[in-house]
């Protein structure tokens, strides 16, 4: 146990040496929560506060254009501005300014439009009501309106903008056939109902987290960025471990602590408690900084679940990339080689976790290998406790993964230099 103390005391002064690298261990990570959160906050914030800028031609001026137009503006996340009348110089306007960048949107609404739906409604009254007459000349029952996306927006929001459009027009035929139907009703029985169409939907949709915390911690930029960077910045410390391990080895040091009996593991054990302790600390400080610091630039402020929970897998997580930067050390020969490699692989294995891109939109392969990424382990027990107040038996599992991964990276390290094994 004295000899353990003593190889950590000998790894806190080579740290105490290089202060302002330390320092960076902390700030860098900081740094980089704050920059991606700010430029996620847009991204997490609910589609009502988002202003979708929307030019809508009429070229009908009938109902169906008022309804479409009144639809679209009692909805709070379209800025909406309206070129009324039938004119071709309106459409081009609206295809420029779309193209331009100007508008996110443009919807077209085709003269004739109300006739057609009209005449469509009167189409389903007469399979009833066989006597009524509806206008022959005419063979449009249909109509098409037209949106116009810029070539560069997201399928995604093309789906979404497709899919309120579509209710926003199913509401205004379902009034117009609603209102020519109490027309031929009251033609037939000789009264006069003024009867509107419900605004208000029959069934109406209830948004409500799935969550076992009663609270109910909605993720957000936060939630999201300050656990999936705190565990990146943890795992980039495999940097400064590997450079130490080598900068020992060739400087002939560790050929000096070898005439003195210890063994390699005894060696080793200063590097992890201290390299695991700043990570920790790491974590911690982030931590704060979510609930102190990012509240004050505008960002939604960080909701701790679980204390213990955070601490358990925050401690497994910087065995895990303690670990993994002995195990470079070990293997690489030069710094070069382990800052590449360390580094590289690092920005690889967060890839795959889901620390940039979220795993649930990933393809089916890319999940499967998403889930032998210690990073994804650590980002899952660190949503389970920052959205689900998961508890220590909840995230166990994730813990138990990251830890495993350590003890895997520290038998190879002990095995690879035994036998002298370099890359």
């Amino acid at each position: 146990m004295k000899k353990i103390f003593f190889s950590i005391y000998k790894e806190s002064l080579i740290l105490i040496r290089d202060i302002q690298g330390v320092m960076l261990l902390f700030f860098m990570p900081m740094i980089l929560v704050v920059v991606v959160a700010l430029l996620q906050h847009k991204t997490f914030q609910n589609l009502s506060e988002t202003s979708i800028s929307v030019i809508i031609v009429d070229n009908d001026g009938g109902e169906v254009g008022e309804s479409l137009r009144e639809g679209i503006k009692n909805q709070n996340i379209f800025k909406v501005t309206e070129l009324i009348g039938d004119s071709i110089h309106f459409e081009e306007s609206a295809k420029k300014q779309v193209a331009e960048g100007d508008f996110q949107i443009g919807i077209i609404i085709p003269k004739g439009a109300t006739k057609a739906i009209k005449r469509r409604a009167l189409l389903l009254v007469k399979q009833q009501v066989p006597s009524i007459k509806v206008d022959t000349t005419s063979t449009k029952n249909s109509t098409e309106i037209n949106l116009l996306f810029d070539p560069v927006t997201k399928e995604s929001f093309k789906l979404l903008v497709k899919s309120s459009f579509a209710e926003f027009s199913v509401k205004s035929e379902m009034s117009i056939i609603f209102k020519t139907y109490t027309k031929v009703l009251d033609a037939l029985m000789n009264t006069r109902h003024d009867i509107s169409y419900p605004d208000e939907p029959a069934f109406e949709i209830k948004e409500q987290l799935v969550s076992e915390y009663n609270d109910g911690i909605l993720p957000n930029s936060t939630q999201h960025n300050v656990p999936a960077w705190t565990l990146f910045g943890m795992f980039l410390i495999c940097i400064p471990v590997a450079g130490n391990v080598i900068k020992e080895r060739t400087d002939g040091c560790l050929a000096r602590i070898k005439t003195i009996p210890v063994n390699y593991f005894q060696i080793m054990s200063g590097k992890v408690a201290v390299y695991v302790l700043i990570c920790v600390l790491q974590a911690i400080v982030i931590l704060l900084m979510g609930i102190y610091i990012l509240p004050l630039l505008g960002l939604p402020k960080l909701q701790l679940g679980n204390i213990s929970s955070f601490l358990l897998i925050s401690i497994t997580s910087a065995f895990a990339a303690t670990g993994y930067g002995i195990v470079i050390g070990t293997l690489a020969t030069t710094q070069v080689q382990a800052s590449t490699f360390g580094s590289v692989s690092s920005v690889i294995l967060a890839a795959l976790g889901g620390v940039w891109v979220p795993v649930n939109i990933m393809g089916p392969v890319m999940r499967e290998i998403s889930s032998f990424s210690p990073l994804n382990w650590g980002v899952q027990g660190f949503y389970g406790i920052f959205l689900r107040n998961d508890g220590i038996l909840e995230i166990l599992p994730y813990a138990n993964r990251l830890f495993a991964f350590f003890l895997v990276c520290l038998f190879i390290s002990i095995i690879f230099r035994k036998y002298n094994v370099k890359l």
